[in-house]
């Protein structure tokens, strides 16, 4: 106990002196937006009658599979305003173990409600993928930028714990969680990305920047060897600094021609050098750290805030400040000038997510045409989710 006091000191100081936003489930809003879920019928969801549903089943079957082991009286995981129990799920998680292809629709009319989301807060969708990189075991002229595991000096408080322990209003108002680094009885700042120094078997593989950039971006990606294998680096901890986007300060600068895109970005890359690169990189303090997985299943997406395998196209980040992991939801918007309506499952989550419940990012898969498709996503959107019958409201 001796040292927790003066690491929460030094992180409330520190959560003074760096209020940046962080692109990792830590972030909360500022300001809570108004919500509220008033009941509705499948009828007033525009396309349902057409939309593809079995993307959202497999999503829900694994989400389903993820809470198996949890309390059946506890909550939903990560939180939200509705959903209640575990138990209230357990039968249509039965009943989805079933369902032939084909039988979607009639099986989410059967046991579930839907409900229209209101608020008042920013109503938008945008997108993420996976993306897939070259990468090697060491270092050469093109592979330059390693992928670096956790570090062992970096810790994380959780502050809301601690304000509800001792009752603090302080630290009510201060970051939920907190990243430092523990240097002997002190903690400081984690440092930005420009001056993280790897120590000797830390990197695991190596990169061109732009793609490991990329991967710290999307938050998780697949490597893929010169001999055929691929593993997956995935997401392990955050240095604490919120995220600016290197790409649109090079937009932004008249340096980036045709578009803050990624194709973009390595072709400005490949012509300006790496030195030139990594300056680009390093206008943004954020740093993801990853660690390296087996790919289980090549068809499934990596493991979300939630636990479970990301399904493309039918899981979404959200806030689960609104919204529980597990939540059924149906989104009304728009993609490349068509309409983009679908049913999708709470899966995950994003510092850039954490706005509200009208704030989601679709999965779109992995590869480079997920993110080409991707990338395209940025449009608002109306809300609906979906409880199981007789479930309340709150």
């Amino acid at each position: 106990m001796r040292l927790v006091l003066p690491l929460l000191a030094a992180l409330a100081l520190a959560a003074c002196a760096t209020s940046r936003e962080t692109p990792t489930p830590e972030t909360r809003p500022e300001t809570a937006a108004t919500f509220a879920l008033q009941p509705a019928s499948f009828r007033d969801m525009p396309g349902w009658a057409n939309a593809d549903l079995a993307p959202a089943l497999l999503a829900f079957r694994r989400s389903c599979d993820g809470r198996r082991q949890r309390d059946p009286a506890s909550s939903l995981p990560g939180g939200g305003r509705y959903g209640g129990a575990v138990a209230d799920w357990a039968p249509a998680c039965s009943a989805a173990q079933s369902v032939a292809p084909g039988g979607e629709r009639a099986f989410f009319e059967a046991n579930f409600t839907p409900h229209v989301v209101r608020s008042e807060g920013e109503a938008r969708l945008t997108a993420y993928y996976e993306p897939i990189i070259e990468a090697r075991r060491t270092p050469d002229a093109e592979f330059t930028a390693p992928l670096l595991q956790r570090p062992g000096d970096m810790v994380t408080v959780d502050l809301g714990a601690f304000a509800e322990a001792h009752d603090n209003e302080a630290l009510r108002g201060a970051p939920r969680r907190l990243t430092g680094q523990l240097a002997g009885m002190e903690v400081r700042p984690y440092p930005q990305r420009g001056q993280i120094t790897p120590y000797a078997g830390q990197a695991f593989a190596y990169a061109h920047p732009v793609d490991v950039y990329n991967l710290q971006i999307q938050g998780s990606g697949r490597i893929a060897f010169p001999d055929g294998t691929q593993v997956r680096a995935a997401y392990a901890a955050q240095n604490g600094y919120r995220w600016r986007s290197a790409l649109g300060a090079l937009r932004d600068s008249g340096q980036l021609q045709g578009g803050a895109t990624w194709a973009n970005f390595k072709a400005w890359s490949n012509q300006n050098g790496l030195t030139a690169t990594q300056q680009a990189i390093n206008a943004d303090p954020s740093y993801v750290f990853f660690q390296e997985e087996v790919i289980e299943d090549p068809t499934a997406g990596p493991r979300g805030a939630a636990g479970v395998p990301l399904t493309a196209l039918g899981s979404i980040a959200v806030d689960p400040a609104y919204h529980p992991y597990g939540a059924v939801v149906f989104v009304d918007g728009t993609y490349d000038g068509q309409p983009f309506q679908r049913l999708m499952v709470a899966q995950d989550t994003g510092g850039a997510i954490r706005r509200g419940p009208l704030r989601g990012d679709v999965f779109f898969g992995s590869g480079a045409e997920a993110g080409r498709g991707a990338e395209q996503m940025n449009a608002p959107a109306r809300w609906w989710t979906l409880l199981p019958r007789g479930v309340p409201i709150s």
